[in-house]
């Protein structure tokens, strides 16, 4: 799309994925949506509208802008790991550990992709966090449950930007393991029952910007 080829390196997804299955799933996925798009019978609704902002940006600013949120959330909860708010909570502990090492796995994967696209990868921003919220648990939490439906919505959003290249399919493969982390947050922070969302709400890219800018990140 727009000349670009799409290839995302997973660097690092060695721990969970070869690179010829995760490339696999995205030439399956981006080839049945560019199929199959025309015939949906949901594709007018507003969940799975097409945000002219995405479209206008190109696929390369978007790999741009997916990685700035990777860094975004893998730096918060890295940052939430090393202040040691969950010491002695084993199992918040280990969850938060594991959303941070799959973040940041995903700005990997995201700068391999722009590299190959002919890209520049973003410069890391200078990112800020509310005062407090690495000192007390129930904030740090809070503010992951407002994290992660912003990265889902911006996936979400893109997606139609990206229908007939494959990678839509790497994007998609990302927004299904973001839905995975805003359930486990949404464990700790008890809400019963987590899987508690029928249709994610796909975000305009306008949207995503207003909502990270607070913490450093522009598009």
């Amino acid at each position: 799309m727009d000349g670009v080829e799409s290839r995302i390196s997973p660097v690092g997804f060695d721990r969970e994925y070869s690179r010829r299955n995760f490339l696999k799933t995205a030439a399956i996925a981006g080839a049945a949506a560019a199929a199959g798009a025309g015939g949906l019978a949901f594709a007018a609704r507003p969940a799975f509208a097409v945000h002219e902002g995405y479209q206008a940006a190109g696929p390369l600013a978007i790999l741009q802008l997916a990685y700035k949120l990777e860094l975004l959330e893998g730096t918060f909860y890295a940052e939430g790991i090393n202040a040691g708010i969950f010491a002695g909570n084993s199992f918040a502990e280990t969850q938060i550990a594991a959303i941070r090492d799959a973040e940041m796995t995903h700005a990997d994967a995201l700068a391999a992709a722009i590299v190959d696209n002919g890209g520049s990868v973003p410069a890391t921003p200078m990112l800020t966090f509310p005062d407090g919220v690495f000192a007390d648990p129930a904030a740090f939490l809070n503010l992951a449950a407002t994290f992660e439906p912003v990265g889902i919505g911006a996936y979400q959003g893109a997606a139609p930007a990206l229908i007939g290249s494959p990678l839509l399919g790497s994007a998609l493969s990302i927004h299904n393991a973001e839905c995975q982390h805003w359930n486990a947050i949404k464990i700790l922070n008890g809400v019963v029952p987590p899987n508690n969302v029928i249709f994610e709400e796909a975000l305009p890219l306008e949207a995503v910007l207003e909502a990270v800018a607070p913490f450093g990140v522009t598009a």
